[in-house]
């Protein structure tokens, strides 16, 4: 029997100290144009102000090596924008702390590519779909995501591969 590859930490270096404990008003999902590697500007991201200023902490996927399947999962601050985003209100009082905190109990950490597919697309949709189960966000934000999904797949510019792209492991 094959055993799991050892997980890693979740990135926090970019997440700065203003963004912790950050009540959440919203959840994005943002599609980008994609080369067919990282990039840091493709997250899904928990929204709220700062004074005016909109920001959010992305929460993502980044794998660092070709040959190495495991995802590295990261907390990164940064001012909201995206050409293409889908968004759901949150309706129980949920910052990005607990949403740290979440990531952390559900192993969501605990991710590899298999070598089909988008692997940040497999994590953001199991992400919303814990959300969704564990009531921070509307029941049918699954399925209202994925619909955009489609939509961004119909534009040429953006490159959003098929499912899935990468599985959780204990």
């Amino acid at each position: 029997m094959a055993q799991n590859p050892a997980p890693l930490p979740i990135d926090t270096s970019l997440w700065q100290n203003r963004d912790r404990d950050q009540p959440i008003l919203k959840f994005n999902a943002t599609a980008v144009r994609m080369p067919r590697q990282y990039d840091p500007s493709n997250p899904f991201t928990g929204a709220y102000k700062e004074s005016d200023e909109e920001r959010s902490t992305s929460f993502d996927t980044r794998k660092n090596e070709d040959s190495n399947p495991v995802v590295e999962i990261q907390m990164i601050s940064k001012p909201f924008f995206a050409p293409y985003y889908w968004e759901t209100p949150i309706i129980k009082k949920y910052t990005t702390t607990d949403v740290y905190n979440l990531l952390v109990a559900k192993k969501f950490n605990h991710y590899q590519y298999n070598g089909a597919g988008s692997g940040c697309l497999t994590w953001t949709t199991a992400l919303i779909e814990l959300l969704e189960n564990e009531g921070v966000i509307a029941v049918g934000s699954k399925i209202s995501f994925l619909k955009k999904v489609d939509e961004v797949r119909t534009d040429t510019k953006y490159w959003v591969p098929l499912e899935p792209g990468a599985e959780f492991y204990n």
